[in-house]
């Protein structure tokens, strides 16, 4: 049993980690975007590059993980570089918010690559800034920028989809992520009740490791 605790703990930490590095590469491409002007149509409105990073963490780990370092994401560079409430951060938080729950509702239906599902997630994240600067600002008007602003979110979700797929095929070498590895954690977790089971799992994964 201190064997079988031990093994959970460990496997518990290696998806902590992994976690960890998803958010601080999306908080430095986050803060990256911001210190790299565009020619957006409305000021402080972002093309949301970071949140294909979330996109990562959806295919790997899942819904409530991918919501979980997304807002971790959007909350610490408002506390560390945008300030909480700034308009910077509210566009961020909105873009974010619309973009993850388009995202919750497409992907189980399992019929979107993942340039189907960055496209979605860049066009949406548009769509939620700029209904929070119609708030903010009381303009109607700037409805009549949400072509352009669906237009980029066409192209930088190809874009970014495009880096997203290469960077994701490079983790899975050098630091042994994978869909297998991450279910079969997942399924320890939820075998606490089923000591037979969980132990045969435990086994098989230490024979994995050491073919590795």
């Amino acid at each position: 049993m201190k064997k079988r605790s031990s093994y959970r703990s460990s496997l518990i930490i290696k998806k902590m980690t992994k976690l960890a590095l998803f958010l601080a590469v999306g908080i430095i491409l986050n803060i990256v975007e911001h210190l790299i002007p565009l020619p957006m149509p409305v000021p402080g409105v972002k093309l949301g590059l970071a949140n294909t990073i979330g996109l990562a963490v959806l295919y790997y780990f899942g819904p409530i993980e991918f919501i979980l370092i997304g807002l971790l994401r959007v909350l610490l560079v408002g506390v560390t570089y945008t300030g909480l409430f700034s308009i910077s951060f509210l566009l961020s938080l909105s873009g974010w918010a619309l973009s993850t729950l388009i995202i919750l509702i497409i992907y189980p239906t399992k019929k979107f690559s993942i340039y189907g599902l960055s496209i979605t997630s860049a066009i949406f994240h548009g769509v939620g800034q700029i209904l929070m600067v119609m708030i903010i600002y009381s303009s109607y008007n700037l409805i009549l920028y949400l072509p352009i602003l669906m237009f980029s979110g066409l192209i930088s979700g190809a874009l970014t989809a495009l880096v997203t797929s290469l960077v994701l095929s490079k983790l899975n070498k050098h630091i042994k992520i994978n869909k297998e590895n991450i279910d079969e954690e997942n399924e320890i977790n939820n075998l606490y009740y089923d000591e037979d089971k969980a132990v045969n799992i435990l086994l098989e994964l230490s024979r994995k490791d050491k073919k590795k």
